[in-house]
């Protein structure tokens, strides 16, 4: 539970070539941003641009760091990465096409709904493992702010989907996959003494001027 009132943005990173051809990434593919990824990242920039953020947090993962870069650059802010939020080891899946490994994807969703956490989704990460991560990560955020404070973190498609689902009252792993994850995609969560509440979900207007 927050131990502090403060507002955070959660978003995920923009495209990399990964995302484009529909590979899996995960924790050993350290993928930088490719040339949409990055007009997507200056367009988030420009979003917060007028955000009074106090901190901007990044994954260390090169795809996280680069879209966090230039609004922590803005608000002369040092950027800070946290090592949990790097996005979930998929293990042998990882670089493989998300159609040739679709099925077996499709299983430990299956798996996740039903309530079933104990896998280690291509020998990587249980998504427990993950959820745990993603509790330390709170953690971290709740007690390094708090009067109001607005703060940024830039991370990836199943941690973020992870971390609310932990975050939110009414969640848990079995819904995860209720939250959508764009890239550059932005979620608003307002912490207090009470718990955290989602007053933004998945929102992308800052991309409507681009040309995809």
């Amino acid at each position: 539970m927050p131990a502090s009132i403060f507002t955070l943005y959660l978003a995920r990173h923009g495209q990399t070539e990964y995302n484009r051809r529909r590979l899996m990434q995960g924790r050993s593919i350290d993928a930088s941003l490719n040339a949409l990824g990055r007009r997507q990242s200056d367009a988030l920039a420009d979003r917060f641009r007028d955000v009074p953020l106090s901190a901007v947090y990044a994954s260390p993962m090169k795809r996280a760091v680069e879209t966090a870069s230039a609004i922590a650059a803005h608000h002369e802010l040092d950027l800070r990465t946290i090592p949990e939020m790097a996005e979930m080891a998929w293990g042998e899946l990882e670089g493989k096409p998300i159609g040739e490994v679709s099925g077996y994807l499709d299983q430990v969703g299956g798996d996740w709904r039903a309530g079933r956490f104990d896998h280690r989704v291509g020998g990587g990460e249980t998504i427990l493992d993950v959820q745990e991560r993603a509790r330390t990560v709170l953690e971290k955020l709740s007690h390094a702010h708090s009067g109001g404070e607005e703060v940024l973190a830039v991370t990836h498609g199943r941690f973020l989907r992870v971390l609310l689902a932990t975050a939110l009252p009414g969640f848990d792993l079995t819904r995860m996959d209720e939250f959508g994850h764009a890239n550059t995609g932005v979620y608003r969560l307002e912490a207090s003494p009470e718990g955290f509440r989602v007053t933004l979900k998945n929102c992308t207007d800052h991309l409507a001027q681009l040309e995809v």
